[in-house]
């Protein structure tokens, strides 16, 4: 996460919500990005840290990862959770604020490319990587699995917020390479090796953490708090007990092209 976007600034108002509530990723997603990057021993670099949720996916497999996160609250909320692990430096800064002192084999970013300015981002991405390193930005997806929860959900947001439209839509393989990030990737001189994947799974909640799982997201820190309420209440009071979630996390892999091939 940056700051170059009002959207990017929010998340800390919530910072302990958000990292309650929001979903880790798939062991099978870092499997992946590790056999793809093939570290030895190399280092990496996480851009958009949040409070953590990729960041000890990846210490834990024993990677020695260099964290970015410019808000200051969740980066706090990311620094208690990596407490006592070695390997994981925290840096509270933008990407684009950031120089690095040496180059990583890894740049990954979960659920947070997107905020990164895009007049910079290749660029400091491929600067940031040893030739060969490996680029991987991955990012979950979600939606109600019962098609009544779905029209009520949505049926609440027509009400409430007409501006906000829930992407429900379903994801497939085929789409992703034809999809942002992608087709900026599939441009870029200094990255190759694309390959894009999709990891499908489920997750169960509360009607309750559902709504708060909405909370944490930036379309809706940035409405009218009564506005906000007023939503959030109509979709819990309309929801039974459990609300099931169909997941899509999706993964584009690139790798970093050596200078003069």
């Amino acid at each position: 996460m940056t700051v170059h976007e009002p959207g990017a600034k929010v998340f800390g108002e919530v910072a302990d919500e958000y990292d309650r509530i929001r979903p880790g990723y798939p062991p099978a997603l870092v499997d992946d990005v590790l056999a793809y990057a093939q570290l030895g021993g190399a280092p990496a670099i996480e851009i958009g840290a949040g409070t953590g949720k990729a960041t000890v996916a990846f210490a834990h497999r024993g990677i020695a990862v260099t964290a970015i996160e410019p808000d200051e609250k969740m980066a706090a909320v990311l620094a208690h959770r990596v407490a006592g692990t070695a390997d994981v430096t925290v840096v509270g800064s933008s990407f684009e604020e950031y120089l690095p002192m040496r180059r990583y084999g890894l740049l990954y970013s979960a659920q947070a490319w997107h905020w990164t300015d895009p007049a910079v981002r290749w660029q400091r991405a491929a600067d940031a990587l040893t030739p060969g390193g490996a680029l991987a930005l991955f990012w979950n997806i979600d939606r109600p699995a019962d098609p009544e929860v779905t029209a009520v959900v949505l049926a609440a947001h027509r009400r409430h917020t007409p501006q906000i439209v829930p992407n429900f839509e379903p994801s497939d393989e085929a789409s992703l390479a034809a999809s942002w990030p992608g087709t900026d990737l599939a441009a870029l001189p200094e990255f190759g090796e694309l390959s894009e994947r999709l990891y499908r799974w489920d997750r169960p909640m509360s009607a309750a953490d559902y709504v708060a799982y909405l909370s944490t997201r930036s379309d809706y820190r940035l409405l009218d708090g009564d506005v906000r309420a007023r939503l959030f209440r109509e979709i819990e009071n309309s929801l039974g007990d459990r609300v099931d979630l169909r997941v899509e996390t999706a993964l584009y892999l690139a790798r970093r092209v050596a200078p003069g091939r």
